[in-house]
């Protein structure tokens, strides 16, 4: 049995939605980083690096959602969630992975937490990241228009970017990034699907939860 461990709207979602979309078996184990679950003994025996998510297999544990993404995608290749391995479609597509965790996760570490930025203005920190989520989403808005996915069909490469899409709504960025119309008719279509807008009910009441 697959276990994810997943702090509620954390990056840690796509890989929940990715084990939905593939009907994978699984449970999910919530780790509520507020509280600091993620830096118990018990945690950081799963993940030393006390960072969620961290998939438990019969094999062992696999951390990081650019391993974990296509780890599942290979689990399941009856659902055609990424070309498969060794194809120039699959670098394509973990070259949309990549960039996804590089650029867009690490600008908004850098407007979300920009106090871990020691020794430095929380405010121009904030400022900086802000500006680099803009430009790296007007990129992939550019990329999506005339086109419905960020590749030729649905992939996880769609979940990943659902997940940052979704974090716009944070106060620190909130009505601080540019249009994005192609984004925003993307982020539509993704949750109409039935999977991804159950799964996003129940991260709301996780969120209420506290």
């Amino acid at each position: 049995m697959l276990r994810l461990h997943h702090a509620p709207m954390a990056c840690s979602l796509a890989s929940r939605f990715a084990l939905a979309e593939a009907g994978l078996a699984h449970e999910v184990a919530v780790v509520r980083t507020a509280r600091g679950e993620n830096r118990t003994a018990a945690y950081l025996r799963v993940n030393p690096r006390g960072k969620v998510p961290a998939l438990e297999t019969d094999q062992g544990v696999i951390t990081e959602s650019t391993a974990i993404l296509p780890f599942i995608a290979d689990l399941a290749p009856e659902a055609d969630l990424l070309p498969p391995p060794g194809t120039f479609a699959r670098a394509q597509a973990q070259a949309w992975l990549s960039f996804l965790s590089s650029t867009v996760h690490s600008a908004y570490t850098g407007a979300l937490r920009p106090e871990a930025f020691d020794g430095c203005d929380t405010a121009a920190v904030r400022a900086v990241h802000v500006a680099r989520i803009g430009a790296a989403l007007q990129e992939v808005d550019a990329h999506l228009a005339n086109r419905d996915h960020l590749l030729d069909a649905f992939s996880l490469c769609d979940l990943y970017l659902l997940v940052f899409l979704l974090w716009r709504g944070a106060p620190a960025v909130a009505g601080k990034l540019p249009a994005l119309a192609n984004l925003d008719a993307f982020q539509q279509r993704m949750l109409a699907r039935p999977a991804l807008a159950a799964i996003l009910g129940e991260e709301m009441k996780l969120m209420a939860e506290g």
